[in-house]
């Protein structure tokens, strides 16, 4: 398999999993609510953007694993490696801010 896509397979399924509760914790740190609504709206909106971002990460990894030969796809994905690591990167640190300060 490519470099690139085996990357961006994992680094995909990686963000997947982190992805969704990243991305909903930072919608409730956006808004003002009760804090007796927040582990509500977390675990409602982590199970609402994971219906969403993880199928659609299922189908790409998919596609790529079967084009996983193609070394014309294995230059163009060189960027989208690239995005899912700083988007992994960016939830570890999101996390570790979060839970230290």
């Amino acid at each position: 398999m490519q470099k690139n896509i085996a990357g961006t397979i994992f680094y995909s399924l990686l963000f997947a999993m982190g992805g969704a509760p990243t991305i909903a914790m930072i919608m409730i740190k956006l808004q003002n609510v009760h804090v007796d609504f927040i582990y509500q709206t977390f675990i409602g909106l982590t199970v609402m953007i994971a219906c969403l971002l993880i199928p659609l990460v299922l189908i790409q990894n998919t596609y790529l694993y079967i084009k996983r030969k193609n070394t014309e796809l294995e230059k163009k994905i060189e960027t989208l490696c690239q995005v899912y690591l700083m988007l992994d990167i960016f939830a570890l640190i999101f996390w570790l801010i979060y839970q230290f300060i």
